[in-house]
């Protein structure tokens, strides 16, 4: 009798510590995507709205087809 009470008592206290795993687990996960989520939100604004950190290369410049500039004639 005594056995199964321990048996029972222990068997407790394993699914307690499993479901306090399990909900560890599931709070980490969730911690993580939020973080992930505004990292990404913070990359796409400092892309959209913050200057780029150096200008254009020369060559990609020449690829920028601009029209000749021309002098006016005066009239």
């Amino acid at each position: 009798m005594e056995k199964e009470i321990r048996r029972k008592v222990e068997e407790e206290e394993l699914q307690r510590r499993e479901k306090e795993c399990q909900r560890d687990l599931a709070h980490h996960i969730k911690v993580d995507y939020v973080a992930i989520i505004k990292q990404q939100c913070c990359k796409n604004w400092s892309k959209t709205f913050l200057p780029p950190s150096s200008p254009p290369s020369n060559e990609k410049m020449n690829l920028i087809n601009l029209l000749p500039l021309t002098k006016r004639k005066h009239v």
